[in-house]
């Protein structure tokens, strides 16, 4: 939707503008009316507008001088001139400017019409321009660095599918990675005395270190780095390509590699501490992986990162050093192991309404679940409780406690020795999860239904007064950008704001002309029309008859009724 101004200080001439753009439906205007330069001003300071159609002589600012104010606060406004023939060599110097069009007063309102159709076409057509495109281009150049660290982040968090790592995606991001190939995952950890260092100086120390990193790194590796939290870092890693595709080769790459790495991460620890005072604890996985695999491998890695054992010191593991302990576990208690990425998953799936991803990672979450025949299994029992922790504080924080209770039972949320089995137990967490998908539909709707009947009710006691059901002022009551309440208006009444406007204005003025001693232009101050010449034009092209004749028609069949 496009809002459009018009300003012309006879009011009769503005009220008809006005009025005849409020009724062009194909072009979607929210349409605006003043009669001085001025107040037009005022208007600019509240919100932005596309298309000003304005007179060019005024008392007080004329239209140059208001076309040089519109320019210093919208300069992609289009103003499009109202002149007189005495007056181009007045409108020449405006029609220099971009943006700028003129037409003579005497050319009608289907010339109006059609201009403020082609200011629109061109604003459109201006989205797609070369120069908008380039702006974007550059504006993503700088965001890629962040946008590169979100996804390789959300790779190894499991919140990104391993089936988006493609070539394709690294192309876009400037990832400097082979997606077809392997990696290597390196976190480190700079290790802190105090937590009193100002986030700046946390900032530049990390920025110094990934610098002296990568200075021990990059005649060896392909490397893709970024900094997470405060304090951890990660780098993945490819070997340099040779030139040479034979099986072998690559084999003795990756050898060169690892052996580059466990010989010389002990001198980037020390690097790291006499260059950017920082003590560095590093972990190393220390096999290739495939990127299906990245998020299970990333979740074990971090785990040694939090290993006590000598990390004051500065702690240099790699995953062999750790292997026999985690040999000993029970592969499926492994399988059990609460991953706080995928409870984050699971809330924010939850939490923006998408069910079918939500399900999915439940599904994944809880798989281990299904497969076990004893209910006194400790690790099975933090995993049932994070997840039912997860959906009961959901249903506080949205107040939903209530009505989940009522659909299906909370009392057994919390309590897994409630259930006669584990799969009992997960189809119980799915009901959970269903019913409150099923109450975040309900009462997304509800607030939907409630804010456009407000509206409504707004519209319907201010119909006399047109600046009260502007697009913008409407939008201000239920505190939502304009935009966004034009859509959600059709979207749950069916229609567009301005069609239910004129709906109401016409159906009030229906009901107002069955009062024989109520003037037409009575009738029209009741509607906001300003003048009874605006209310009948825009009456007659809704009913096809002035609303003279219509009262005569309403006479006519009352008569005849009466008769009957």
């Amino acid at each position: 939707m496009y809002r459009l101004l018009v300003v012309d200080d006879e009011a009769i001439i503005a009220d008809g503008l006005a009025e005849v753009m409020q009724n062009v439906q194909e072009l979607e205007l929210d349409v605006y009316k003043t009669y001085s330069g001025i107040d037009a001003l005022k208007l600019f300071d509240k919100t932005r507008f596309d298309i000003v159609l304005t007179d060019i002589r005024m008392p007080d600012l004329d239209g140059l001088q208001l076309l040089e104010k519109i320019r210093a606060m919208w300069p992609r406004c289009r103003v499009i001139f109202l002149t007189g023939y005495n007056e181009f060599s007045y409108v020449y110097t405006a029609i220099q400017h971009e943006y700028v069009n003129y037409l003579l007063k005497t050319e009608g309102y289907d010339k109006v019409i059609q201009a403020v159709a082609q200011a629109v076409a061109d604003i459109e057509a201006e989205w797609h321009a070369e120069a908008l495109l380039e702006q974007a281009r550059e504006q993503s150049e700088k965001a890629k660095e962040l946008l590169r660290k979100e996804f390789l982040y959300g790779v190894l968090k499991g919140r990104i599918d391993a089936g988006e790592v493609n070539r394709e995606q690294f192309l876009a991001l400037d990832v400097p990675l082979h997606a077809e190939e392997p990696i290597l995952l390196l976190i480190g950890r700079v290790n802190r005395s105090t937590d009193y260092a100002a986030y700046s100086d946390k900032v530049r120390q990390l920025i110094r270190v990934r610098t002296v990193v990568r200075s021990y790194l990059d005649a060896h590796a392909e490397i893709a780095d970024f900094a997470h939290e405060q304090d951890e870092l990660v780098w993945l890693l490819q070997p340099l390509k040779t030139g040479e595709d034979r099986p072998e080769a690559e084999q003795q790459a990756w050898s060169r590699l690892l052996k580059f790495l466990k010989g010389s991460l002990e001198l980037v620890q020390a690097a790291c501490k006499e260059s950017a005072g920082a003590e560095l604890s590093l972990v190393l996985d220390d096999s290739p992986m495939a990127w299906p695999d990245v998020a299970e491998r990333f979740a074990q890695t971090h785990m040694l990162m939090n290993y006590r054992i000598g990390r004051s010191h500065g702690l240099l593991l790699d995953k062999q050093a750790a292997r026999r302990e985690q040999d000993t576990e029970n592969p499926k208690m492994n399988r059990l192991r609460v991953r706080p990425a995928v409870l984050d998953l699971l809330a924010e799936r939850l939490e923006h309404g998408r069910k079918d991803e939500f399900f999915k990672t439940l599904n994944e979450a809880t798989a281990p679940l299904r497969e076990l025949d004893s209910m006194h299994h400790v690790q099975a029992q933090e995993l049932y409780y994070a997840i039912a922790l997860m959906l009961f504080s959901y249903t506080n924080r949205w107040q939903l406690s209530e009505e989940a209770n009522a659909a299906i039972g909370l009392h057994k949320l919390m309590r897994p020795d409630e259930h006669e089995s584990w799969p009992e137990a997960v189809a119980y967490l799915s009901k959970v999860g269903n019913v409150l998908f099923q109450l975040q539909d309900q009462e997304e709707e509800r607030k939907a239904s409630g804010v456009v009947s407000m509206i409504q009710k707004h519209i319907h006691i201010h119909l006399h007064d047109p600046d009260e059901i502007t697009l913008v002022r409407l939008a201000n009551l239920a505190y939502f950008n304009p935009s966004y309440l034009s859509r959600l208006f059709k979207q749950v009444a069916g229609m567009n704001l301005s069609e239910y406007i004129a709906e109401a204005r016409l159906t009030r003025a229906k009901r107002l002309l069955e009062d024989p001693n109520l003037k037409i232009q009575e009738v029209a101050d009741h509607l906001g029309y300003g003048t009874a010449t605006n209310f009948t034009r825009s009456f007659r092209k809704a009913v096809n008859m002035t609303p003279q004749e219509y009262r005569l028609s309403l006479a006519s069949r009352q008569s005849l009724d009466r008769n009957d």
